[in-house]
C-alpha cells in the first residue's frame, strides 16, 4: 500500500525532480526558493521523503529514487490527464491548471486508466507536455 503524500510533499517531489535531471544537483537552498520556504523546512520535507524511500541524498544535494520517480510519473499522469479532462469540457486552461493542482496526488490507477480510455488516451496535456503512461503500459 502506497503512503498518502500530501500537496507539499508533491511539489517537493517535483522540486527534486527538476532540479536533479543532471545527476545530485538539487540542493536544499534551491528546493527551498522553489517551495517558497525556509531552508530547515525544505529539509522537513526532505527527510520525509527521504524516510519513504523517496528521495536520495548525494554527496552535494537530492535526487528521486526509482520509486520517487514513479511517485513523480502518476502524479503528473494525474494532474494532466484531469487538466485535459477539463479543457475538453470548457474550463479554462489557467482554471483547469489550478484545479488539476489542487487534487492532492495521483488517482487510483484503475479509475485514472479508465478515463484516460474514455478519453481516447491523450498524449499531450493543454500545454503540449507529454502525459507519462499508466502502470498497464509502455
Amino acid at each position: 500500500m502506497k503512503t498518502s503524500l500530501s500537496r507539499r510533499d508533491y511539489d517537493c517531489i517535483e522540486s527534486v525532480y527538476v532540479l536533479s535531471t543532471d545527476g545530485w544537483s538539487a540542493r536544499v537552498k534551491d528546493i527551498a526558493n522553489r517551495l517558497k520556504v525556509a531552508p530547515p523546512t525544505a529539509v522537513e520535507f526532505l527527510d520525509k521523503l527521504t524516510g519513504l524511500g523517496i528521495v536520495e541524498k548525494g554527496p552535494s544535494g537530492y535526487r528521486l529514487s526509482e520509486k520517487g520517480v514513479d511517485r513523480f510519473n502518476e502524479a503528473t499522469r494525474s494532474h494532466r490527464l484531469f487538466e485535459t479532462l477539463l479543457v475538453r469540457n470548457g474550463v479554462s486552461l489557467k482554471e483547469a491548471c489550478r484545479i488539476s493542482s489542487t487534487l492532492g496526488g495521483p488517482v487510483d490507477e484503475a479509475e485514472l486508466e479508465q478515463l484516460c480510455s474514455h478519453m481516447s488516451h491523450p498524449n499531450t496535456c493543454p500545454h503540449g507536455r507529454p502525459i507519462p503512461m499508466g502502470g498497464g503500459h509502455g
